[in-house]
Protein backbone atom coordinates (compact mmCIF):
# COMPACT_ATOMS: atom_id res chain seq x y z
CA UNK A 1 0.00 0.00 0.00
CA UNK A 2 3.00 2.44 0.39
CA UNK A 3 4.11 1.61 -2.52
CA UNK A 4 1.26 2.72 -4.17
CA UNK A 5 0.38 5.53 -2.49
CA UNK A 6 3.60 6.98 -3.35
CA UNK A 7 3.67 6.00 -7.24
CA UNK A 8 0.37 7.94 -6.60
CA UNK A 9 1.73 11.04 -5.12
CA UNK A 10 4.81 11.38 -7.11
CA UNK A 11 2.24 10.96 -10.55
CA UNK A 12 -0.68 12.67 -9.68
CA UNK A 13 0.70 16.07 -10.76
CA UNK A 14 1.27 15.05 -14.48
CA UNK A 15 -2.00 13.47 -14.68
CA UNK A 16 -3.36 16.47 -13.70
CA UNK A 17 -1.30 18.47 -16.33
CA UNK A 18 -2.21 15.75 -18.97
CA UNK A 19 -5.68 15.49 -18.21
CA UNK A 20 -6.08 19.77 -18.78
CA UNK A 21 -4.52 19.57 -21.82
CA UNK A 22 -6.78 16.77 -23.14
CA UNK A 23 -9.57 18.86 -21.99
CA UNK A 24 -8.40 22.48 -22.83
CA UNK A 25 -8.00 20.38 -26.77
CA UNK A 26 -11.10 19.20 -26.85
CA UNK A 27 -13.02 21.70 -25.81
CA UNK A 28 -11.31 24.34 -27.97
CA UNK A 29 -11.95 22.03 -31.44
CA UNK A 30 -15.49 21.21 -30.55
CA UNK A 31 -15.99 25.62 -30.51
CA UNK A 32 -15.13 25.29 -34.06
CA UNK A 33 -18.05 23.01 -34.36
CA UNK A 34 -20.86 25.81 -35.14
CA UNK A 35 -18.74 27.57 -37.79
CA UNK A 36 -17.38 24.94 -39.47
CA UNK A 37 -20.13 22.69 -39.56
CA UNK A 38 -22.07 25.45 -42.25
CA UNK A 39 -19.25 25.37 -45.09
CA UNK A 40 -18.82 21.55 -44.62
CA UNK A 41 -19.18 21.89 -48.73
CA UNK A 42 -16.18 25.00 -48.72
CA UNK A 43 -14.09 22.81 -46.62
CA UNK A 44 -14.66 19.55 -48.71
CA UNK A 45 -13.99 21.24 -51.81
CA UNK A 46 -10.38 22.15 -50.62
CA UNK A 47 -9.79 18.90 -49.90
CA UNK A 48 -11.05 17.77 -53.36
CA UNK A 49 -7.83 19.51 -54.24
CA UNK A 50 -5.62 17.07 -51.57
CA UNK A 51 -4.29 13.79 -53.29
CA UNK A 52 -7.23 11.04 -52.38
CA UNK A 53 -4.27 8.73 -50.49
CA UNK A 54 -3.63 11.97 -48.17
CA UNK A 55 -7.23 13.22 -47.79
CA UNK A 56 -7.81 9.19 -46.62
CA UNK A 57 -4.73 8.97 -44.16
CA UNK A 58 -6.33 11.61 -42.49
CA UNK A 59 -9.98 9.85 -41.90
CA UNK A 60 -11.42 13.07 -43.90
CA UNK A 61 -13.95 10.51 -45.71
CA UNK A 62 -15.17 8.64 -42.97
CA UNK A 63 -16.61 11.38 -40.72
CA UNK A 64 -19.95 13.76 -41.91
CA UNK A 65 -17.92 16.99 -40.28
CA UNK A 66 -21.46 18.62 -40.43
CA UNK A 67 -22.83 16.78 -37.54
CA UNK A 68 -21.50 17.01 -33.88
CA UNK A 69 -20.97 12.81 -33.19
CA UNK A 70 -18.92 12.78 -37.03
CA UNK A 71 -16.89 16.24 -35.91
CA UNK A 72 -15.82 14.51 -32.48
CA UNK A 73 -14.82 11.16 -33.76
CA UNK A 74 -12.38 13.27 -35.96
CA UNK A 75 -11.16 15.11 -33.37
CA UNK A 76 -10.97 12.50 -31.36
CA UNK A 77 -8.66 10.79 -33.57
CA UNK A 78 -5.52 13.25 -31.90
CA UNK A 79 -7.41 13.18 -27.98
CA UNK A 80 -6.49 9.27 -28.60
CA UNK A 81 -3.32 9.88 -29.85
CA UNK A 82 -2.12 12.32 -26.92
CA UNK A 83 -4.21 9.91 -24.48
CA UNK A 84 -1.67 7.24 -25.53
CA UNK A 85 1.56 9.09 -25.30
CA UNK A 86 0.56 10.16 -21.52
CA UNK A 87 -0.39 5.90 -20.92
CA UNK A 88 2.81 5.16 -22.39
CA UNK A 89 4.95 7.29 -20.78
CA UNK A 90 3.19 6.19 -17.54
CA UNK A 91 4.02 2.79 -17.98
CA UNK A 92 7.49 3.42 -18.78
CA UNK A 93 8.44 5.23 -16.08
CA UNK A 94 6.48 3.54 -13.40
CA UNK A 95 8.86 0.76 -13.45
CA UNK A 96 12.09 2.15 -14.83
CA UNK A 97 11.90 5.35 -12.06
CA UNK A 98 14.11 3.60 -10.06
CA UNK A 99 16.70 1.77 -11.93
CA UNK A 100 17.53 5.87 -13.30
CA UNK A 101 17.66 6.79 -9.98
CA UNK A 102 19.45 3.53 -8.93
CA UNK A 103 17.58 2.81 -6.01
CA UNK A 104 15.93 -0.35 -7.42
CA UNK A 105 18.34 -2.61 -5.53
CA UNK A 106 16.83 -0.64 -2.29
CA UNK A 107 13.38 -1.74 -3.42
CA UNK A 108 13.43 -4.91 -3.74
CA UNK A 109 15.87 -5.53 -0.66
CA UNK A 110 12.49 -4.47 1.24
CA UNK A 111 9.92 -7.09 2.71
CA UNK A 112 7.83 -6.74 0.16
CA UNK A 113 7.92 -9.31 -3.19
CA UNK A 114 8.27 -8.29 -7.01
CA UNK A 115 5.09 -9.20 -7.77
CA UNK A 116 3.20 -6.82 -5.13
CA UNK A 117 5.55 -4.12 -6.41
CA UNK A 118 4.70 -4.44 -10.01
CA UNK A 119 0.83 -4.55 -9.11
CA UNK A 120 1.14 -1.79 -6.79
CA UNK A 121 2.92 0.56 -9.64
CA UNK A 122 0.60 -0.51 -11.64
CA UNK A 123 -2.58 0.02 -9.39
CA UNK A 124 -1.46 3.60 -9.39
CA UNK A 125 -1.03 4.12 -12.92
CA UNK A 126 -4.62 2.88 -13.87
CA UNK A 127 -6.18 4.59 -10.88
CA UNK A 128 -4.85 7.91 -12.49
CA UNK A 129 -6.40 6.79 -15.83
CA UNK A 130 -9.47 5.54 -14.86
CA UNK A 131 -10.30 9.20 -13.06
CA UNK A 132 -8.39 10.67 -16.07
CA UNK A 133 -11.43 9.02 -18.51
CA UNK A 134 -14.17 9.62 -16.05
CA UNK A 135 -13.35 13.64 -15.84
CA UNK A 136 -12.56 13.82 -19.28
CA UNK A 137 -15.56 12.18 -20.12
CA UNK A 138 -17.71 14.54 -18.22
CA UNK A 139 -15.99 17.18 -19.66
CA UNK A 140 -16.48 15.63 -23.03
CA UNK A 141 -20.27 15.54 -22.68
CA UNK A 142 -20.53 18.67 -20.94
CA UNK A 143 -19.39 20.72 -24.09
CA UNK A 144 -21.33 18.59 -26.73
CA UNK A 145 -24.33 19.38 -24.95
CA UNK A 146 -23.67 23.20 -24.87
CA UNK A 147 -22.12 23.27 -28.43
CA UNK A 148 -24.81 20.90 -30.16
CA UNK A 149 -27.72 22.80 -31.66
CA UNK A 150 -29.37 19.25 -32.39
CA UNK A 151 -29.66 16.17 -29.91
CA UNK A 152 -27.22 13.47 -31.15
CA UNK A 153 -26.39 9.68 -29.90
CA UNK A 154 -25.57 9.81 -26.68
CA UNK A 155 -24.45 6.11 -26.22
CA UNK A 156 -22.10 6.32 -29.59
CA UNK A 157 -20.49 9.37 -27.72
CA UNK A 158 -19.64 7.53 -24.99
CA UNK A 159 -18.38 4.26 -26.91
CA UNK A 160 -16.00 6.69 -28.41
CA UNK A 161 -15.08 8.55 -25.14
CA UNK A 162 -14.35 4.29 -24.07
CA UNK A 163 -12.21 3.56 -26.41
CA UNK A 164 -9.84 6.50 -25.26
CA UNK A 165 -9.51 4.04 -21.89
CA UNK A 166 -8.95 0.42 -23.81
CA UNK A 167 -6.22 1.91 -25.99
CA UNK A 168 -4.64 3.60 -22.59
CA UNK A 169 -4.45 0.46 -21.58
CA UNK A 170 -2.57 -1.32 -24.61
CA UNK A 171 0.04 1.01 -23.92
CA UNK A 172 0.18 0.63 -20.85
CA UNK A 173 1.00 -2.74 -21.01
CA UNK A 174 3.38 -2.21 -23.90
CA UNK A 175 5.28 0.94 -21.93
CA UNK A 176 5.57 -1.85 -18.59
CA UNK A 177 6.96 -4.85 -20.71
CA UNK A 178 9.53 -2.15 -22.55
CA UNK A 179 10.58 -1.08 -19.21
CA UNK A 180 11.70 -4.75 -17.81
CA UNK A 181 13.04 -5.69 -21.06
CA UNK A 182 15.24 -2.44 -21.58
CA UNK A 183 18.10 -2.42 -18.82
CA UNK A 184 18.54 0.91 -18.92
CA UNK A 185 15.90 3.76 -19.75
CA UNK A 186 17.64 7.45 -19.72
CA UNK A 187 14.53 9.28 -21.08
CA UNK A 188 11.06 7.79 -21.50
CA UNK A 189 9.70 10.33 -23.89
CA UNK A 190 11.72 9.90 -26.90
CA UNK A 191 10.86 5.83 -26.72
CA UNK A 192 7.81 6.94 -25.93
CA UNK A 193 6.70 9.27 -28.89
CA UNK A 194 9.04 6.91 -31.31
CA UNK A 195 6.42 3.94 -30.18
CA UNK A 196 3.19 5.65 -30.24
CA UNK A 197 3.28 7.41 -33.57
CA UNK A 198 5.08 4.92 -35.17
CA UNK A 199 1.54 2.87 -34.61
CA UNK A 200 0.09 5.99 -35.40
CA UNK A 201 1.65 6.08 -38.90
CA UNK A 202 0.81 2.65 -39.34
CA UNK A 203 -2.80 3.62 -38.67
CA UNK A 204 -3.20 6.59 -41.29
CA UNK A 205 -1.00 3.74 -44.07
CA UNK A 206 -4.06 1.28 -42.71
CA UNK A 207 -6.54 4.74 -43.57
CA UNK A 208 -4.72 5.39 -47.08
CA UNK A 209 -4.04 1.79 -48.42
CA UNK A 210 -7.00 0.35 -47.08
CA UNK A 211 -5.06 -2.84 -45.98
CA UNK A 212 -7.28 -4.93 -43.65
CA UNK A 213 -3.58 -6.70 -42.10
CA UNK A 214 -2.39 -3.12 -41.17
CA UNK A 215 -5.30 -3.33 -38.84
CA UNK A 216 -4.46 -5.87 -36.65
CA UNK A 217 -0.82 -4.14 -35.92
CA UNK A 218 -1.80 -0.86 -34.61
CA UNK A 219 -4.24 -0.16 -31.07
CA UNK A 220 -5.49 2.80 -33.09
CA UNK A 221 -7.35 0.40 -35.49
CA UNK A 222 -9.12 -1.37 -32.62
CA UNK A 223 -11.58 1.10 -31.87
CA UNK A 224 -11.44 3.73 -34.99
CA UNK A 225 -14.02 6.26 -34.35
CA UNK A 226 -15.71 5.80 -37.51
CA UNK A 227 -16.38 2.23 -37.17
CA UNK A 228 -17.92 2.68 -33.60
CA UNK A 229 -20.32 5.78 -35.66
CA UNK A 230 -20.91 3.15 -38.35
CA UNK A 231 -22.12 -0.14 -36.04
CA UNK A 232 -22.64 1.79 -32.95
CA UNK A 233 -20.41 -0.56 -30.90
CA UNK A 234 -17.04 -2.28 -31.01
CA UNK A 235 -15.64 -4.80 -32.83
CA UNK A 236 -15.88 -7.44 -30.63
CA UNK A 237 -12.78 -9.34 -32.72
CA UNK A 238 -10.35 -6.46 -32.32
CA UNK A 239 -11.68 -5.79 -28.33
CA UNK A 240 -10.99 -9.63 -27.76
CA UNK A 241 -7.42 -8.99 -29.40
CA UNK A 242 -6.86 -5.90 -27.30
CA UNK A 243 -7.27 -7.66 -24.16
CA UNK A 244 -5.49 -11.06 -25.27
CA UNK A 245 -2.40 -8.38 -26.15
CA UNK A 246 -2.32 -6.27 -22.81
CA UNK A 247 -2.62 -10.13 -21.31
CA UNK A 248 0.42 -11.14 -22.53
CA UNK A 249 2.30 -7.42 -22.01
CA UNK A 250 0.75 -7.79 -18.26
CA UNK A 251 2.44 -11.55 -17.68
CA UNK A 252 5.36 -10.99 -19.44
CA UNK A 253 6.30 -8.08 -17.39
CA UNK A 254 5.66 -10.07 -13.84
CA UNK A 255 7.85 -12.44 -15.44
CA UNK A 256 10.99 -10.64 -16.51
CA UNK A 257 10.43 -8.27 -13.33
CA UNK A 258 10.80 -11.47 -11.35
CA UNK A 259 13.73 -12.66 -12.85
CA UNK A 260 15.76 -9.11 -13.86
CA UNK A 261 19.15 -8.40 -12.09
CA UNK A 262 18.38 -5.02 -10.24
CA UNK A 263 21.60 -4.22 -10.28
CA UNK A 264 22.13 -0.23 -8.96
CA UNK A 265 24.98 0.30 -11.01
Amino acid sequence: MNVYLQELKMAVSSAIYWTIGLLLMMTLYMMMFPALSKDVSAIQEIFNNFPPEFVKALGLTTFDLSNIIGFYGYLFTYILLIGSVYAMKSGISVLSEEVRSKTSDFLVAKPISRNRIVTAKLMSVLTLIIIQNIIYTIGAFTVAHMIATTSFNQSIFLLINVSLFLVQLFFVALGLLISVLMKKIKTVLPITLGIVFGFFIIQMLNQSLDDAKLAYITPFAYFDAADIIESASFDITFFILNMIIILIFTVLTYFIYNKRDMSSV
